[in-house]
């Protein structure tokens, strides 16, 4: 049996946590093994406010995850979203060396390893950094630099940077769940990996992953990522306009109702009224269009936010392959048409499906999955991921029933089993009671025999007819040779004078 390869992604969101795990397959394809989600509290917008009951969901989701892959997960790639991450980009350039001024492959490590050498703010920590364009001296621009002509290389790196403490945080959280972070990135650089092709990063693509608590937004622009900003505010912003109209209702049920009933457009919702129940109370019905209302009216601020951050990114008009909805709030009905509504680009929702094997779209076939999977993705092209040996329960094997044999027992009905066998039970205030098993001989209990004069006494009380009728043929006849045998053999004194005559 080939041994298996696995990947494991790890997703830390406002609401819940998720993890996947995969495989690698031909093809660079990855294969998943298993996705798994715990609600979690204790975040706010992406950011660990309780480490404790972040933890134990953590915990809870990677038990989960083992018993369903069967590996024991000790490293992962882990996502990072909130207001505490961005981008910010920077330019350098070198001198060609060549001295026809030949840009080479070492003219592009030389200028690297001077972005390398880049310090972040105080108080943020580089996650990533990578090209988004190089110019040559005249300022045209240059997607393969190397082979043209320039006295001067320049480039434009995009730094993906983290607040220290934020980030300090997420790993004390992994080190408290002893899972090694194999990698982080952000959400928003990574999300786009398993939903948008190359071909759309080519032509200008924004991919708006809508969470519960971050909404993060991701622009492609020349196969690079040009931009990403990460919004704080997302479904828990509806869910708590809904829990201010119906505070009747549940917490618990609100995100059901949305999901169920809701719409974020009044026009395109049809008539009719929700009923509540609690228990078994019927709580105040809803209308389906008051409803749609609330939801409406709160995706219009998340939709106005990404687009005022995209037109601040002066990539507005760059955005041929439209924008991509994802993230479990895209699971509303007609979110796209809102997003088309208030933007004017071509809107369409989408969930994980590149990059990973036909029989597992179906485990995926959810906007909320995309992050972890994208995270997957990314994670493999970084390499595989260690992972142990499930330590399970020790159980005895089960030993094979011995069938015990039981010898037949004959159930002896008591006065039956004594009138065959004519055993005397001598009943009187001086003899002791005699169980049914002393009339086998038990030595606890022996049988107690009649003395002489009470076989004669009972002799002379009854008949031979009747003596045979009791005891059976047998007794009779001995009891008649018992009397013979005394009259032959009595005391001489007791015999007649006339008897002694005639011998």
């Amino acid at each position: 049996m080939e041994k298996k390869s696995y990947v494991v992604a790890v997703d830390v969101g406002s609401s819940e946590v998720t993890i996947a795990v995969g495989s690698f397959v031909d093809d660079n394809m990855i294969h998943i093994e298993g996705i798994v989600t715990e609600p979690c509290e204790g975040m706010s917008a992406g950011l660990i406010d309780n480490n404790h009951t972040v933890g134990a969901a953590l915990r809870i989701a990677r038990e989960k995850a083992e018993q369903l892959v069967g590996v024991a997960i000790t490293d992962a790639y882990v996502s990072i979203s909130g207001k505490f991450v961005r981008c910010a980009r920077y330019t350098d350039h070198v001198f060609v060396e060549d001295a026809q001024d030949c840009i080479a492959q070492r003219d592009i490590m030389a200028l690297s390893e001077r972005m390398h050498n880049v310090k972040a703010a105080v108080g943020e920590v580089i996650l990533d950094m990578f090209p988004i364009c190089y110019k040559s001296d005249m300022g045209v621009e240059m997607k393969n630099p190397v082979g043209s002509y320039s006295k001067q290389l320049t480039s434009t790196y995009n730094f993906i940077l983290c607040e220290r403490p934020a980030k300090d945080r997420f790993r004390r959280l992994f080190l408290d769940a002893s899972i090694k972070i194999q990698d982080m990135f952000a959400s928003a650089a990574v999300v786009a990996e398993s939903v948008v092709t190359a071909e759309e990063k080519e032509e200008g693509v924004a991919v708006v992953d809508i969470g519960d608590g971050v909404t993060d937004v991701a622009i492609y622009h020349n196969g690079a990522l040009c931009y990403m900003v990460s919004i704080p505010i997302g479904g828990s912003a509806i869910n708590a306009d809904i829990r201010h109209y119906a505070s009747q209702i549940p917490m618990s049920a609100i995100e059901t109702l949305k999901r169920t009933y809701g719409s974020a457009l009044v026009r395109l919702t049809p008539d009719g009224i929700i009923n509540v129940q609690r228990g078994n109370r019927n709580l105040k019905p809803i209308p389906r269009h008051n409803l749609a209302a609330i939801i409406e009216a709160r995706m219009t601020d998340i939709a106005e936010y990404v687009w005022n951050e995209i037109r601040e990114s002066n990539f507005a008009n760059k955005l041929s392959a439209g924008i991509v909805l994802t993230g479990g709030v895209a699971e509303l009905k007609n979110v796209a048409e809102l997003f088309q509504q208030v933007t004017g680009v071509e809107t369409r929702v989408a969930c994980a499906e590149l990059g990973i094997t036909s029989i597992s779209l179906e485990k995926v076939a959810s906007p909320k999955h995309t992050l972890a999977v994208s995270l997957l993705l990314r994670g493999a092209q970084k390499g595989a991921t260690p992972v142990g040996v499930l330590q399970r329960p020790i159980q005895e094997p089960e030993k094979p029933e011995v069938p015990v044999v039981v010898p037949p027992v004959e159930v002896v009905n008591p006065q039956q089993e004594i009138k065959e066998k004519d055993i005397k039970v001598p009943v009187g205030p001086d003899v002791p009671p005699v169980s049914i098993n002393d009339k086998y001989g038990n030595n606890n209990n022996p049988i107690v025999e009649p003395t002489d004069e009470d076989k004669e006494d009972n002799t002379d009380d009854i008949t031979n007819e009747e003596q045979t009728q009791k005891s059976g043929w047998f007794r009779g006849m001995l009891n008649k040779f018992q009397k013979h045998f005394d009259k032959a053999f009595q005391n001489p004194d007791e015999e007649d004078e006339d008897d002694n005559d005639e011998y």
